[in-house]
């Protein structure tokens, strides 16, 4: 970090701080990535690969753009300003791209709409629901309480309650 105490060192990886690392199988090829902001608050593609019979984590890429092409920068901020994201990857509306949930009030919903020439774009869809449980910092991620095939939302908060809501695709509410 230019402005911070931090280096990496070696094979180390660095990013800003209170973020959350998301290991996924982003790209489908069977081996997991990993998907995290870099540490210029920029959400980054660490691929996983096989190089010479060996598992090997691949340089980041920029490659989550917004719909005007431009890659996604979730936090800006310097110093105590970074970090502080949380996401969580899901197939929030089951058209089979991967979407991105990042905390918000609740959380916002970052809808995955092409893939082109390796990169990903999004659209930002907006919070979950209108309801703001954030006292400081929301941590979604999702489950299928009611096993329907369908992620539903849950949030952790700093009030110390989960927040649950039901996807609303179950009830023929998809936006």
């Amino acid at each position: 970090l230019a402005w911070g105490w931090m280096r990496p060192e070696g094979k180390a990886l660095l990013t800003q701080w209170r973020t959350t690392p998301v290991t996924v199988d982003w790209n489908r090829d069977g081996l997991v990535d990993l998907v995290m902001l870099d540490q210029e608050g920029f959400l980054a593609f660490f691929e996983r690969a096989l190089r010479d019979g060996r598992r090997v984590l691949l340089h980041p890429q920029r490659v989550f753009c917004n719909e005007k092409g431009e890659p996604l920068q979730f936090n800006s901020g310097r110093a105590g300003r970074s970090g502080r994201r949380k996401l969580c990857v899901t197939d929030w509306d089951g058209d089979g791209l991967l979407d991105i949930l990042i905390n918000s009030k609740n959380a916002e919903w970052w809808r995955q709409t092409a893939i082109k020439d390796g990169r990903f774009f999004f659209v930002n869809m907006g919070n979950l629901h209108i309801k703001n449980i954030e006292g400081h910092d929301v941590s979604p991620t999702v489950v299928d309480f009611d096993d329907n095939g369908m992620p539903d939302f849950i949030g952790g908060a700093e009030d110390g309650h989960l927040y649950y809501l039901p996807n609303p695709r179950a009830a023929g509410q998809a936006r």
